[in-house]
């Protein structure tokens, strides 16, 4: 009863502030701001009010204070809807408006969906809103439940809630891909060969409250850390759950292509909103854009850069899927009407379903292909950089990869912690064309920066033409390419790998330039922290963690001293790289024991020997053996005095240990299939000392020569006449023919007529 009464008192605890927050700040209003020349957009947007600016108007979301502040400003407005939170409160039960879905419809669709097509359809869970809901995603993929070598497309609706037709397409989509697999070819298709991921509602308490903003008055496309800049009520980056738990589905994925659906306009909008500087891939942009207007049914459907389409906005998703994953990515702005009248529910989806199924198709173009280990054919986690573009990832499962590229010859240059970089040169794309690039890679010790996740400059401005923003720079080796941290900036990357405290200076940070800039170094286990403050540098610096009683850290926070200039050329440390000083070193053995067994009796034979290659190890008093062997598909050899050798080709996966018995079977020394009983050897095998017996039917000389396994002479040991008849002689092999290293040879004996190869194993 005491348990029960707990759960009740929670739960009317958790009602109660529930029902005191409100969609939208008291006293917020919708207005619409009508433009009369560029110098009104860019006067709002220098105002810091939550707005959303595209070509010749705004919509702004104002309090009775910042409406005054419209006022005096000049700017020509019309107050739309004077009480949002009258507004939304007005749907009632309904939550939104009539003709739309709920939050919980769409979630009881999904679910729908997954329990008639399970074969096809499954939901991943990425966390909890702030107002209790399941945050999810649908995949839609021939072998749903396994991560194959096929590239993956996200769509997404609803970030902000009030804009409710993204959330409703998005859902739609999905059942229409469900209901049509085995009967629509092009679809069957598309779903055989792709891995689609409809995460179907960003923000389900703004959905359901008719607001902007989540449950704690964030607007979750302001939260997000790539250039992020405390907008949108963001306190810090990835501040709330609903950015979180989208953060995860990117990060848990390799997206090629990302759409994030909004209405208030009609625009496709790309890479930077940061920042009005060009971004490389604005070709790829520009040309997947092109693909998207073509395919939909709008009459016209503008694209072009957030920054200057529309407005300078800091941490949004599009800015993070690029600068931090290397997606495609983009907002799609698919009504003037951020709430279509029910009527046209139908007719936006219409006009925007062939386009999201040329987006499916197309995201497969390009360059595509494995990043494997040289040695072991296992997938390996890397970045993927087209010349000097932001990077793509591999995914660490599988080893794919899958870039959009437009038709024409590029260069990839590959990077991966614990493994030699790769540059492949003069790769063709052909149009509507995928060429296949698969890459092995050599292990080399070494671990930096693999990721960017989070970046901040203050009161970036977004116009600084000398400012590269190029965040890429400090990831992987030192290059003199380097990133400008901003006044008072700071950037947090992931190792990938967690970085363990040892003697001495653990981690270094590499300044780009000569002029030696000051920063701070923090370390954390998550890329959200806490932090930990390992000291300051100036220039090249290292940092011991274990003097602040770090014993791990994955993610590293570098921070400017905040001296010098805002908002001009390189302004902040140059971050060239990170990385750690005791890299672990890579584990290119597998390690193989077992026991050597008598076949006849099935006991254990003492003093056994294993070889491979020029490796080789004795076998204990038990029959035990243990060696270390480089990974890889191995040939191993188990032979015993007195015993017939035994061999078996092994795979030694790197840093497991693989169990593996031998059994041999008596036999009196070892000779070729080829040497009759008139010559023999032993003991076999031999440390230094061997003896070698044969017949002879006539007087002749003999030459005795060594042979390796590949068939080369590699020694004469000696030219001796003898008489018919049998004959023993006992050679050194140290004196004869040098230090031998351990494995398999001949000893040929060769005369007038009287040729044997008699098979030789050399241990220790």
């Amino acid at each position: 009863m005491k348990t029960i009464s707990l759960l009740v008192l929670l739960s009317l605890a958790a009602m109660n502030v529930y029902s005191q927050h409100t969609a939208w700040r008291p006293g917020e209003m919708e207005i619409k701001i009508q433009f009369r020349s560029p110098q009104d957009a860019k006067l709002l947007g220098s105002m810091n009010l939550n707005t959303d600016i595209y070509s010749s108007y705004a919509w702004a979301y104002v309090v009775p204070e910042e409406l005054s502040r419209i006022k005096e400003s000049g700017l020509n407005f019309e107050i739309v809807k004077p009480d949002l939170n009258a507004w939304s409160s007005s749907f009632g039960d309904a939550l939104v408006p009539q003709g739309y879905y709920t939050f919980n419809q769409i979630k009881n669709i999904a679910d729908s969906l997954v329990a008639a097509y399970p074969s096809i359809c499954k939901k991943v869970t990425f966390g909890q809103a702030a107002s209790m809901e399941e945050l999810a995603a649908l995949k839609i993929s021939d072998n749903v439940n396994a991560d194959e070598n096929e590239p993956e497309i996200l769509f997404d609706g609803g970030i902000h809630g009030d804009e409710i037709g993204g959330s409703q397409n998005v859902i739609m989509f999905a059942r229409d891909l469900c209901r049509n697999y085995g009967t629509d070819p092009d679809i069957t298709d598309l779903i055989d060969h792709r891995e689609i991921w409809l995460y179907y509602c960003v923000n389900p308490w703004g959905r359901n409250n008719m607001s902007r903003y989540n449950m704690n008055g964030v607007d979750i496309n302001r939260d997000f850390g790539y250039m992020w800049g405390f907008e949108g009520g963001s306190s810090s980056p990835f501040s709330q759950p609903e950015s979180k738990a989208l953060r995860s589905c990117k990060l848990d994925n390799q997206f090629a292509v990302y759409t994030n659906y909004h209405s208030g306009t009609e625009i496709v909008s790309y890479p930077w909103s940061n920042r009005v500087t060009l971004a490389p891939d604005k070709d790829q942009f520009n040309a997947l854009a092109q693909v998207y207007v073509n395919t939909s049914g709008y009459t016209y459907l503008a694209y072009g850069q957030g920054a200057l389409v529309m407005y300078l906005i800091q941490g949004a998703t599009k800015d993070f899927d690029y600068g931090s994953m290397g997606s495609v990515s983009w907002s799609i702005e698919i009504s003037n009407n951020k709430q279509p009248d029910a009527s046209q529910i139908s007719y936006y989806y219409n006009i925007n379903k062939p386009a999201m199924l040329a987006l499916i198709t197309h995201c497969g173009f390009g360059i595509q292909g494995t990043i494997t280990d040289a040695i072991t054919g296992q997938p390996v986690a890397a970045a993927i950089f087209e010349g000097s573009n932001y990077p793509s990832y591999s995914d660490p499962q599988v080893g794919d990869y899958h870039r959009y590229l437009i038709p024409g010859t590029y260069t990839l240059k590959v990077v991966a912690n614990g493994y030699e970089s790769k540059t492949i040169t003069g790769i063709n794309v052909g149009s509507e064309q995928c060429s296949t690039v698969d890459i092995q890679l050599q292990p080399l010790s070494g671990q930096y920066a693999y990721r960017v996740i989070t970046s901040h400059i203050p009161n970036f401005d977004g116009f600084s033409p000398g400012d590269e923003g190029y965040s890429a720079a400090c990831l992987s080796a030192p290059d003199q390419v380097s990133y400008s941290l901003g006044k008072g900036g700071y950037i947090i990357v992931d190792m990938l790998d967690t970085i363990y405290n040892a003697d001495g200076n653990d981690v270094i940070v590499y300044e780009g330039d000569g002029s030696p800039e000051g920063y701070s170094v923090y370390a954390g286990n998550t890329m959200d922290g806490p932090w930990i403050n390992l000291g300051s540098g100036t220039g090249t610096t290292s940092f011991d963690m274990g003097i602040y009683s770090v014993d791990q850290a994955r993610f590293f926070k570098i921070l400017d001293d905040n001296n010098g200039s805002a908002n001009v050329n390189d302004a902040g440390f140059e971050f060239d790289a990170i990385a750690s000083l005791h890299p672990p070193i890579p584990d290119t053995l597998g390690h193989l024991n077992g026991i050597i067994y008598n076949g006849e009796t099935g006991l254990p034979i003492q003093g056994g020997i294993i070889i491979s290659g020029d490796s080789m190890c004795y076998g204990d008093e038990n029959g035990s053996y243990n060696i270390d062997l480089l990974r890889g598909d191995k040939t191993v050899w188990a032979v015993a005095e007195n015993f017939g050798p035994h061999c078996d080709t092994i795979y030694l996966a790197p840093a497991t240990v693989t169990n593996h018995d031998f059994y041999l079977y008596p036999n009196v020394g070892i000779s070729d299939v080829f040497t009759r009983p008139e010559a023999r050897l032993w003991p076999n095998p031999a440390t230094n000392d061997i003896t070698v017996s044969f017949y002879l039917p006539e007087f002749q000389r003999i030459a005795i020569k060594l042979v390796n396994n590949i068939g080369k002479e590699i020694k004469v040991l000696g030219k001796t006449d003898f008489a018919p008849g049998n004959h023993t002689i006992t050679l050194n092999l140290d004196e004869k023919a040098g230090k031998l290293k351990p494995g398999f040879y001949t000893l040929v004996l060769d005369g007038t007529s009287f040729y044997k190869c008699l098979k030789m194993i050399k241990s220790n």
